[in-house]
């Protein structure tokens, strides 16, 4: 395969928070994830990485077309769309990622998880065995990933006469998502977990359970999420052990999701198709997995918003590399990846590429970044974050100084030595909203 027309892996985990894992290998817990720690090694790790909407299909709308989810309208999962009975407001003038691959000539191939409206597969060849789009719950990623894992290892053995563009779109570690309150008793992932449930037992290769995230007794901010949500509510009734059973099932998740990818990773040496062949590995968004007594995804905590961003590229880009600045995230990964191969980058994508960073090259903005949320907005740069929201009627704007308050507890918004952030804040998050002509909600 010529070198100026690599093949592209793209590696998609869905609610993966990079609190548990980020592929720095350095966690200080009993977790392995070999497989994106070799990604890592091998390429340029991105800590700075965020989803443009923490919820699946919004955010995987956003990476498969490059627009922020106000733009390709997709702004929550496509399945309460249906339920309501509305059409999906997914637009057929919007260029994807595997349409413009394949419109480069590039044999296009998707396995896994969609949940995009349409947008994940427009342009894709090859689907695989079976096809799933939707949420994803009761076990649906412990059954169906080994199935997309085997139909992308069978299409990396096979003779391919172009260079391609695969997805692997895993479902996990979104089965955690019931793992507290499933819907059916006995169809959750951690239903066939038994370990965990005294205070004595051990854990996975018998050693000592996961503890509770430092931040887990530290309250959530007001305005951060809708507290009177039922699914807030039912977690008041949970014990230590309850949540240390939850964090040591999401661990467990985490490293099946992993060892899926270490095979795919194996099988792309075997064909001898490793140098020829950009990975990227992300995900759609985090989870908060007991952090501020908290689960789920949707707020714009770090656990839920902050993505993997990882890069490997042999040849191309410095193994182990790592990015603490750039502010990159789910937009950026369609005009990078074209970028990466030398392609025409569609004009009037919200995501910009970040291939200059890759190389090492400080090129392009990437000093600030916008996400949308049901509630409100969020405003990352420099080390804050910034959320204006709306819940329950009422606004807030919240102000978290990331480098001397990691565990995001304490709001400093208009407080004695930020003013000059909070006014900043304010003025570009209103001038954005001008610009993009958005109310602070979406309606």
């Amino acid at each position: 395969m010529s070198s100026d027309r690599p093949n592209v892996l793209l590696i998609l985990s869905e609610q993966w928070s990079t609190r548990v894992a980020d592929g720095s290998g350095d966690y200080g817990s009993p977790i392995r994830t070999p497989g994106i720690d070799r990604l890592a090694s091998e390429g340029i790790r991105f800590e700075e990485s965020y989803s443009s909407f923490p919820l699946c299909s919004p955010a995987r709308a956003s990476l498969f077309t490059g627009l922020m989810p106000h733009r390709h309208q997709i702004v929550d999962n496509e399945e309460l769309y249906e339920d309501a009975g509305e059409e999906l407001p997914a637009r057929d003038d919007i260029v994807t990622l595997g349409s413009a691959f394949k419109e480069a000539g590039y044999e296009t191939a998707y396995f896994g998880k969609q949940h995009a409206a349409g947008y994940a597969c427009d342009g894709v060849e090859t689907v695989g065995s079976m096809t799933f789009s939707a949420g994803g719950m009761l076990a649906e990623g412990s059954a169906y990933d080994p199935v997309f894992t085997g139909d992308a290892i069978a299409f990396l053995e096979q003779e391919h006469d172009r260079p391609f563009f695969l997805s692997l779109a895993l479902i996990n570690p979104h089965d955690i998502c019931k793992v507290l309150g499933g819907k059916v008793k006995g169809a959750t992932f951690a239903d066939a977990i038994h370990f965990c449930r005294t205070d004595e037992e051990l854990y996975l290769r018998f050693q000592e359970r996961p503890g509770l995230p430092s931040n887990h007794h530290v309250p959530w901010t007001e305005g951060m999420i809708r507290h009177r949500d039922y699914m807030y509510e039912e977690l008041q009734a949970y014990t230590e052990n309850d949540w240390r059973r939850y964090i040591a099932a999401y661990y467990l998740l985490i490293e099946n999701t992993d060892w899926h990818i270490r095979l795919v990773l194996q099988a792309l040496a075997q064909a001898g198709l490793e140098r020829d062949t950009i990975i990227l590995f992300t995900s759609d968004h985090g989870d908060m997995m007991g952090s501020h007594g908290l689960i789920a995804k949707t707020v714009f905590y770090e656990e839920s918003v902050q993505t993997q961003m990882i890069v490997r590229y042999p040849g191309r880009i410095a193994p182990g590399t790592v990015d603490r600045t750039s502010l990159v995230g789910s937009i950026d990964v369609m005009p990078t990846l074209l970028d990466l191969c030398g392609l025409k980058v569609p004009p009037g994508l919200d995501g910009q590429s970040f291939k200059s960073r890759c190389m090492g090259r400080q090129e392009g903005d990437f000093s600030h970044l916008f996400s949308e949320s049901f509630d409100g907005r969020m405003l990352r740069f420099a080390q804050f974050k910034y959320v204006h929201s709306e819940v329950y009627g009422e606004e807030y704007e919240i102000l978290f100084d990331l480098e001397a308050d990691p565990e995001e507890a304490e709001n400093v918004f208009g407080k004695p030595g930020y003013e000059d952030a909070s006014c900043y804040a304010r003025t570009t998050l209103d001038v954005w909203l001008e610009r993009e002509d958005l109310d602070l909600r979406f309606a």
